[in-house]
């Protein structure tokens, strides 16, 4: 069982990973599409969080200038990259 807390044998906590590996799935590339804005999030399979990240991301180089864009842009791509691989029970700790 994936979901497991405690082992069956003796009842000691589980202890998980910081980093969760979902199959098929790659954060590295996630990261390294999201060059377009949006496109990391559409590989991962949220269509409209990548629309929604593409058009943002553009408005921000638009109104708040290339630092700003710059900024917003690279959250995107960490976004993409990284959101949800991290465990929740690591962050809880």
């Amino acid at each position: 069982m994936d979901d497991a807390r405690f082992c069956k044998s003796c009842g000691a906590a589980l202890t998980y990973p910081l980093i969760r590996r979902d199959p098929g799935f790659s954060p590295i590339v996630a990261l390294v599409l999201s060059i377009v804005p949006g496109v990391g999030h559409i590989y991962r399979g949220k269509l409209l969080r990548g629309i929604m990240w593409f058009f943002g991301v553009s408005f921000a180089y638009t109104a708040g200038g290339p630092v700003m864009g710059a900024l917003i842009h690279f959250i995107c791509a960490a976004n993409a990259g990284f959101s949800g691989v991290i465990g929740e029970d690591a962050m809880a700790r």
